[in-house]
């Protein structure tokens, strides 16, 4: 049998049987307005709520009875998440801002090894009277010197040009370890690759072949083209020679322009006879790019 509890005020009464709840409620000693309680453990709730006592007044006790609220919702785990979200656009975009700010000084030096090359060249033409040629070879067709190797003493090199034996080819055994030496001028720092497999010093930059010729002569009166119109080196992007390689040259076209790897985003630095230096995009009109190739073609370049 289930015990009854009264509480009135801080006195409780207790226990009784519902039967005698029942005559408290008859004797007017128990008001809808008085807090009971069924069994030894629970809430006490107001009388009216209690169906065995005032049938029809209210809910059982059961469902009268208090309970806690529901929880609050957390928004704990919606807001890390677009905590997170933000900080990871945030590094994101500061990571391309990084990498665009490291390619732009690149460039910007690239640019600058392109001028000081055409510097030297110009003042190999003043001691000569001709640009050197693209390479040396011997009647039977053997390579001895590149281009890059005649200009040594323009570029602050001076020191290991006077150990080069001319009288001897770039691959003689006294020649060769000469051309393990790195030049920081012929590198484009924006490419990590800098030796080859035998361990040679390599460059980043070729001669255009349709100026700098094996064992040719090339003054500025033979650029009918104008200096400024034609091309006399250009950045590489991939399968690099050694700057001692006297077959550091080649045709312009065929290794930049549509469909070619360029060395930076979006196109290369070409080095024109004047000594400027100008970036073409990696769309250029490869016909465009075979007319600024040659000194004397006389092609139009108004679109240039």
């Amino acid at each position: 049998m289930e015990n009854w509890y009264i509480r009135r005020e801080n006195e409780t009464a207790g226990p009784l049987t519902l039967a005698r709840m029942r005559e408290l409620i008859q004797e007017g000693k128990l008001q809808k307005s008085d807090l009971v309680r069924r069994g030894e453990d629970g809430n006490f709730i107001t009388a009216a709520h209690v169906l065995e006592l005032f049938p029809g007044s209210g809910t059982s006790q059961h469902a009268a009875q208090e309970t806690e609220p529901p929880p609050r919702k957390s928004y704990t785990v919606l807001i890390s998440g677009l905590v997170i979200a933000v900080l990871t656009i945030i590094l994101g975009l500061g990571a391309i801002l990084l990498l665009q700010k490291v390619e732009a000084e690149n460039r910007l030096l690239s640019q600058k090894n392109l001028k000081q090359i055409g510097l030297a060249m110009s003042n190999y033409h003043d001691t000569y009277s001709t640009f050197p040629p693209g390479g040396t070879q011997t009647h039977d067709g053997k390579p001895y010197l590149s281009w890059q190797t005649s200009i040594l003493p323009y570029i602050d090199q001076a020191p290991l040009y006077n150990e080069v034996i001319f009288e001897q080819p770039w691959t003689h055994p006294q020649n060769y370890p000469l051309f393990k030496t790195v030049i920081d001028l012929y590198l484009n720092p924006a490419i990590r690759q800098n030796v080859s497999e035998e361990g040679l010093a390599l460059t980043h930059y070729a001669g255009n072949k349709q100026v700098l010729k094996t064992n040719g002569v090339m003054r500025y009166p033979y650029f009918k083209d104008g200096t400024a119109n034609t091309i006399l080196a250009v950045e590489v992007a991939e399968n690099f020679k050694p700057w001692g390689d006297p077959t550091n040259t080649a045709e312009p076209a065929e290794i930049i322009g549509p469909g070619k790897k360029s060395s930076f985003t979006g196109g290369n630095h070409l080095l024109f006879a004047d000594g400027s230096v100008r970036f073409v995009t990696d769309q250029i009109n490869p016909e465009l790019l075979k007319a600024l190739s040659t000194p004397a073609g006389r092609e139009r370049m108004d679109k240039f």
